[in-house]
């Protein structure tokens, strides 16, 4: 099945770049060493897509006390030395943007620093010339905010957007702005993202086109 749009809104972490295994890893061997054991159904519905200040609070409530004071900072380090060392695009990505036609956003929790960082680190800051990231809107993923605002500057009315997500937190944004999400699934639970409410999963970059029609 093809689906019709006039844009075309991506997340980026886990869709764009492959950040999400990363900073899951990171945050599931900092919070072990906090004494919390985090199981991966777990990570991905509580954690995973989530803005940074979301996910500590979660962690301590989980937790049941409060994470040490450098517990933040001292994951954007760990996070930030391991993607300046390597950091590539999703495999197929490039090859999918340079076929779409139609205008493309981004909507990230990400903050604009981390943003920016990325899409210049894979050369692909132009491409995503509209971007938007948590510090542009008033309430991030979940809530649909960061879909709303890039749909209006995009001059393309809610309904008319399709969004590319991987996330829980992300797929229940883009329905809750109006949209058809298409969830990619490598990593995720299938399951997992249609309860959440995405209308198609797909695996590949490649079966990502053959969805656009393109």
């Amino acid at each position: 099945m093809t689906y019709s749009y006039k844009a075309i809104i991506f997340d980026c972490d886990g869709v764009i770049v492959d950040t999400e295994n990363i900073s899951n890893t990171i945050l599931k061997t900092m919070l072990s060493e906090c004494g919390l054991e985090l199981d991966d159904e777990t990570l991905h519905a509580k954690f995973t897509g989530f803005t940074n200040q979301e996910n500590l609070i979660n962690a301590e409530k989980l937790l049941g006390k409060p994470l040490p004071a450098n517990f933040d900072e001292d994951y954007r380090q760990r996070f930030h030395a391991v993607i300046e060392a390597d950091l590539e695009p999703i495999k197929g990505v490039r090859n999918l943007l340079n076929k779409i036609t139609v205008p493309i956003a981004m909507a990230t929790n990400a903050r604009r620093k981390e943003m920016d960082f990325k899409l210049n680190k894979i050369q692909l800051a132009e491409r995503f010339a509209t971007r938007f990231c948590v510090e542009d809107v008033d309430n991030g993923k979940p809530a649909p905010d960061l879909y709303l605002k890039a749909a209006k500057a995009l001059n393309v009315t809610p309904e008319d957007c399709l969004v590319i997500e991987d996330s829980i937190a992300g797929i229940t944004a883009g329905r809750a702005a109006g949209m058809r999400v298409l969830a990619y699934s490598e990593t995720l639970d299938a399951q997992m993202q249609t309860a959440a409410g995405a209308t198609q999963c797909f695996k590949t970059m490649k079966e990502l086109e053959g969805l656009l029609g393109i």
